[in-house]
């Protein structure tokens, strides 16, 4: 990788902390920005950085790119600025929050040539690359069905659902391991705060050849759980990102018979190298930057997982009539 690209990063709250620290010690940030004119402040003098205006990096032409990580309210805007400067982009999820705004930022990357790529970061985790290799390898056989469990007591969102703010993840994932696009979806909700959406979800997605994925998110859940499960006609592997890292990804080789009986089979730990996935993530926007070939999470990969969020949300307006 080339130390010579520069980064700016957009937005430097809680998740935009991490992104800094990952930048600087890769070599590439060049500047921080946030609304909050103490934060960008406190961050340069950090860093040893300059500290300047949203309207000096756009117009820095040694700024190669920009990562947003600033409030969903004002990806669209900012990604759309920073393109048609002539800025690569990373947007952090979720991507935007219409499927009109994506498909505008993915006509416009399109239109200047430039690098748009959504920050899905569990693509980048080894625990779910390797768990891939595995389906792949047929090792669990045809795959049936995939859970997704995003529980916790976490930051609840004013402008943004909880759809956009942790089903994002899981739909990506799922979109990933069935490579086509749900043909139904059903959905239920609950709602008890003063938020924008619901604040917990329960989704049924089905897809050809009678695959099936479930997903429950909820960021008002007593206690934490993230877990991604893929059951095959001959085992299944279980994803726990909660878990250290000797359990983080297991394989369990019991399956169901044809007659309904089960064939139980010990469970078996997957050996996983350990890795920052945001840095790797970071690591795939800066490689794409310099061979300028499509990021694994592009513009693309942004406006198929917008589309299956545009469609749990049209459910939910409808459900909400009825």
């Amino acid at each position: 990788m080339s130390k010579n690209i520069k980064i700016a990063l957009l937005g430097c709250g809680n998740w935009g902390k991490n992104i800094a620290r990952n930048l600087s010690d890769m070599g590439y940030l060049f500047c921080v920005y946030d609304q909050n004119k103490n934060i960008s402040e406190q961050f340069n003098q950090k860093y040893g950085l300059p500290n300047i205006s949203i309207d000096e990096i756009l117009q820095n032409k040694e700024i190669n790119g920009v990562v947003i990580a600033s409030s969903a309210i004002t990806h669209k805007e900012l990604a759309a600025k920073s393109l048609l400067n002539d800025k690569d982009v990373l947007i952090e999820k979720p991507f935007c929050l219409s499927l009109s705004d994506a498909k505008h930022l993915s006509k416009l990357s399109t239109k200047r040539k430039r690098i748009l790529m959504a920050g899905h970061l569990l693509n980048y985790h080894n625990a779910f690359i390797k768990m891939k290799k595995i389906i792949n390898d047929n090792v669990i056989g045809d795959v049936v069905n995939i859970r997704a469990h995003r529980l916790a007591l976490g930051s609840i969102r004013s402008s943004e659902s909880v759809t956009h703010d942790l089903a994002a993840h899981d739909i990506s994932m799922i979109l990933s391991i069935t490579q086509s696009m749900p043909y139904e979806i059903q959905v239920q909700s609950i709602h008890h705060n003063n938020n924008e959406g619901p604040d917990a979800i329960s989704v049924k997605m089905s897809f050809a050849n009678k695959v099936t994925a479930l997903i429950n998110c909820d960021w008002m859940c007593p206690y934490k759980e993230h877990k991604f499960s893929v059951i095959g006609k001959t085992g299944g592997l279980i994803f726990s990102d909660t878990e250290d890292w000797p359990y983080k990804l297991v394989y369990n080789p019991s399956y169901i018979n044809t007659d309904n009986t089960i064939t139980s089979i010990p469970l078996k730990k997957v050996n996983i190298v350990p890795n920052e996935p945001l840095k790797s993530e970071l690591e795939e926007f800066i490689n794409c930057i310099n061979s300028r070939q499509s990021p694994l999470t592009d513009h693309k990969e942004a406006i198929n997982v917008q589309t299956v969020m545009e469609m749990i949300e049209e459910k939910l307006k409808t459900l909400g009539k009825s």
